[in-house]
């Protein structure tokens, strides 16, 4: 989890890429794209807009720049707020009776409210 935490400080802050970088990965370039299909629900293909967009390689959004792993058994989130200098991350196993979508972001939108609540981190 310190891992998770510490990488979503890393590439929410830049500092793996150089600053331009970091300028293009978080560029709303995808606003006004972006629509619900029958094969793609609307958790997946959404509307991008300023404040909910698609950067590169990362979800922007209501200022956390964040990713959101699904795979092999287990979802994940890890989330940082720049303006704040904080990182959410959550990892849940996904079982036969789970409930459907990423349970971690739930988890995580939960810590944020509490954290950081003049910046939700809502779907």
């Amino acid at each position: 989890m310190c891992d998770l935490a510490r990488s979503a400080r890393a590439i929410g802050a830049g500092e793996l890429i150089s600053p331009s970088g970091l300028r293009t990965q978080l560029k709303p370039g995808a606003v006004g794209l972006g629509t619900a299909t029958g094969s793609c629900p609307a958790s997946v293909c959404f509307a991008q807009k300023p404040d909910r967009h698609f950067g590169l390689g990362v979800i922007v959004q209501n200022g956390w720049v964040t990713q959101t792993p699904s795979f092999a058994g287990y979802t994940a989130i890890r989330a940082y707020l720049p303006a704040e200098r904080l990182s959410i991350a959550v990892a849940t196993t996904i079982g036969p009776n789970a409930p459907e979508g990423n349970t971690a972001l739930t988890v995580a939108e939960r810590i944020a409210t509490a954290l950081a609540p003049a910046h939700p981190l809502e779907q």
